[in-house]
This record gives structure tokens, sequence and C-alpha cells, in this order.
């Protein structure tokens, strides 16, 4: 096993441990209380998919040196697993927190 395969198996690894559950929690609603609060149902769920899109993205990127994926071949599928997947995730997150934020402000008062 060389340096390259060490690296590639402890980044999937680290990838699997550190956001993959964080980003089933939010899938599912669950979450720290601070962020409960700050946060909407809809936000969280968005927040939770696009965690499993980074995963997914980071996990293809350290498998790709162990299938021995390395030629030119390749690359249009590195290129849509890697910065692609990334940019991906940030705008989901942003276009719901925009909207899920403009959809707050304009919400009609509670009548008493």
């Amino acid at each position: 096993m060389t340096a390259a395969h060490t690296f590639a198996w402890s980044w999937s690894l680290g990838w699997t441990l550190l956001v993959l559950p964080v980003s089933l929690a939010f899938l599912r609603g669950r979450a720290p209380a601070w962020l409960l609060r700050r946060v909407t149902p809809r936000m969280l769920r968005m927040r939770g998919v696009a965690g499993l899109v980074l995963w997914a993205s980071a996990v293809t990127s350290g498998l790709f040196p162990l299938v021995g994926a390395r030629t030119d071949a390749w690359y249009p599928v590195r290129v849509l697993t890697g910065p692609v997947a990334v940019l991906a995730a940030i705008l989901l997150v942003a276009v719901t927190d925009t909207v899920e934020r403009r959809r707050r402000r304009k919400a009609p008062a509670a009548s008493q």
C-alpha cells in the first residue's frame, strides 16, 4: 500500500465519519437547539442534502486513485464530482436560505 492509497482511504474514512452522520441527522430534522432556532425545517433538510453532495464528492475524489482512474478519459467525471458538486452544494444552501428568509419576512402577522 502506497502513501497515496493510505491518504485516499483515510480521506474517505474521515469524510464518512465526520460529515455523513451530520448530514443524515439534518435530513431527519435533528440538530442542536441553537441551530433549530435559527433555521426552518426546509433549510435544515437542504443543508443535509448539501452535506450528502459534499460527502459524495469527497469520497469519489478519494476513490479515483484507488481504482486507477487517472487517465484523461475520466476527466469529465472528475470535474463533475469535484468542483461542480461543491458549487452545487453551496448554491443549494444559499438559494434555500435566501428563499426561506424572504418567505419569513413576507409571512402575515398572526392574528390574536
